[in-house]
């Protein structure tokens, strides 16, 4: 969830294969690895957008770097990506680790 809407629903295996969100992704990014040689953890940009806010388009946008002028204004709908759902409008574009 990303303020206070589902962004991401998909099997624990497939979420951590391969998120369909960018905040999913960022999470994973940002969780510390034990072990050696690891890379370690990068901090999601940005700062949260409060409830109070409510941007047009997606929330997570201005803090996504790939986030397009359509993402700034439409909303986009949890839908079904592979075998689970995400609402962003380049879930399927690969854009993702």
């Amino acid at each position: 969830m990303y303020a206070g809407r589902i962004v991401e629903e998909r099997a624990v295996t497939e979420l951590f294969a391969r998120p369909r969100h960018p905040y999913t992704a960022g999470l994973l990014a940002c969780t510390p690895r034990l072990e050696p040689g690891a890379a370690p953890p990068r901090p999601i940009p940005g700062r949260p957008v409060s409830l109070a806010e409510a941007p047009a388009g997606c929330a997570f946008a201005a803090r996504c770097a790939h986030a397009e002028d359509r993402c700034r204004t439409e909303p986009p709908a949890l839908t079904p990506h592979g075998p689970g759902l995400a609402a962003c409008h380049r879930a399927d574009e690969g854009i993702l680790p």
